[in-house]
């Protein structure tokens, strides 16, 4: 992967809350079809769309700064931010067709730095729980994980000693054991860990996702997995997604809401 280069847009701030990248610049190609040709994100469930759920719960946790990696339809983030999300900043990434999600988390943080992030990645649904569980962890480098939801496409997560990850993989690796959950698609990263993925960077093919930097670095630093088995939240990849969406994950997000006195509606 070559390096990459990135002006801030902001200088560096002494917050230590983590600001949000949301990662959106995917062509959601698989779901175009019933979706009217926007971004994943604009899907709605319960009236909304799942973008606006996703920065609302984030909101609640303590997360008050955005930065929305765009892409495919980047028009329609941008539209959305400037009315509804306020002081965010939408960044391109120009090679999205191209380049994996690694790409856009490093134009992202290139946006803020010298910040600890929470990466977000734009099409997910999920309960409140997930954002200030993750935001209360007392370590910083922490990928969230689930139980096992069996909805297909699933990201395995593999611990190399109690809670510590070695491995993030779509394929059963049965030689290091089994997986103890599944990718949820909210991590928070440090300024260090971000740091070392961009070193990472170029070494690797521009087609890798964050998690393959992640599990590039693994062996060498930790990097804390933390495990929620109840979870309730799905991703929207594609029409089977949606559809167990709007009529399985849904109903018990609005229910573990409201047995957590949350706002969310």
């Amino acid at each position: 992967m070559p390096a990459l280069h990135f002006a801030a847009l902001r200088p560096p701030a002494t917050s230590n809350r983590p600001v949000a990248v949301v990662l959106a610049a995917g062509l959601g190609s698989r779901l175009q079809a019933v979706h009217n040709a926007r971004p994943k994100g604009f899907v709605e469930i319960g009236g909304k769309p799942i973008i606006a759920r996703s920065v609302e719960a984030l909101r609640r946790a303590g997360v008050s700064e955005f930065v929305f990696v765009v892409g495919w339809r980047g028009d329609v983030y941008r539209e959305w931010c400037a009315r509804e999300c306020p002081g965010s900043v939408c960044v391109e990434n120009p090679e999205y067709a191209s380049t994996g999600s690694l790409s856009s988390l490093l134009i992202g943080a290139a946006v803020v730095p010298e910040r600890n992030l929470i990466v977000v990645e734009s099409d997910l649904l999920y309960e409140q729980r997930a954002p200030d569980l993750l935001l209360a962890a007392s370590v910083m480098d922490t990928v969230l994980i689930s139980g096992f939801t069996q909805s297909r496409d699933e990201v395995w997560a593999y611990e190399s000693a109690p809670n510590r990850l070695v491995r993030l993989t779509k394929r059963r690796e049965d030689e290091i054991g089994e997986p103890v959950g599944e990718l949820v698609g909210l991590t928070r990263m440090s300024v260090s860990l971000i740091r070392d993925l961009g070193t990472a960077a170029p070494t690797m093919p521009v087609t890798v996702h964050y998690e393959d930097g992640l599990n590039a670095l693994a062996a060498a630093r930790p990097i804390t997995l933390l495990p929620v088995p109840d979870l309730a939240w799905c991703e929207i990849d594609d029409p089977g997604h949606l559809t167990r969406a709007r009529d399985a994950v849904w109903p018990r997000i609005v229910a573990a809401n409201a047995a957590g006195n949350s706002r969310q509606p």
